[in-house]
């Protein structure tokens, strides 16, 4: 053989090392990495898992859309939630609009995106679970968020010009009220930024190693979002607190 065939398999046995470290360590980077994602949704990466979504059929909107209109912060909290289960091992994400969810279908596993004014299964659920974060009346398009502990009541900020500048949610993860050998996770924001926002608040560190949720118990949380150029910036936990998954006001 000669010393330039030697030189060449030599040279390309070495790359071939180089570049299986390589991705090595950016495997075993990425599982560090993203462990708490992987642990959180590890539950839900089942077969009967469902997106559902929020989704605006009334009359005002089917004149502009006759299949329905999806907000902007909807789908980008799809976006969100589709990389983070991804990282899961789910890879087909079942998508569902929620007035098209059928009742054998709400006893799986269901991850659902917008709050109760915009989602009817949110709505559905949110009422038989023992929240003490809620939001206002839809018949009176009140966005606030209403703490039944302390009695505070979460208000959305508006600048001079009625711009959204800061815009709020609620988070949950819970028993499913149809099947309770099945899990719910619930991204409502009064307005579609914080939908966004709590997608990104499930990929921070800030919530995933809070010991409530590390330990996979049911919780409600609320939090705030600054708007700036039209996009959710900084998310801020606001109160984290453990529900109680034996209690589920069934046929509310």
């Amino acid at each position: 053989m000669s010393s330039s065939l030697q030189d060449l398999i030599v040279n390309l046995s070495s790359a071939a090392i180089a570049f299986a470290a390589g991705w090595s360590f950016d495997q075993l980077s990425d599982l560090w990495r993203f462990r708490n994602i992987r642990g959180f949704w590890k539950p839900f990466a089942t077969s009967d898992l469902r997106v559902v979504t929020s989704i605006f059929i009334k009359e005002e909107h089917y004149i502009w859309e006759r299949s329905g209109l999806v907000g902007v912060g909807d789908v980008l909290a799809l976006n969100e939630l589709r990389q983070q289960l991804k990282r899961a091992g789910v890879d087909q994400l079942l998508i569902t609009p929620s007035h098209q969810l059928t009742g054998l279908e709400r006893q799986g596993n269901l991850v659902l995106v917008g709050g109760p004014h915009s989602n009817l299964i949110t709505a559905e659920v949110m009422q038989r679970l023992p929240l003490t974060f809620t939001f206002g009346s839809a018949e009176t398009h009140d966005a606030n968020i209403y703490d039944s502990v302390t009695g505070d009541v979460m208000r959305c900020v508006m600048n001079s010009d009625d711009q959204l500048v800061v815009d709020q949610g609620i988070l949950i993860r819970a028993t499913n009220p149809f099947d309770r050998g099945r899990n719910v996770v619930i991204l409502a924001g009064s307005f579609g930024f914080g939908t966004s926002a709590a997608a990104h608040l499930l990929s921070s560190l800030e919530i995933l190693t809070q010991e409530i949720v590390t330990q996979g118990n049911p919780f409600e949380a609320v939090f705030s979002v600054e708007i700036a150029g039209g996009t959710p910036q900084h998310v801020e936990l606001k109160k984290l607190r453990q529900l109680d998954s034996t209690v589920l006001r069934v046929g509310t």
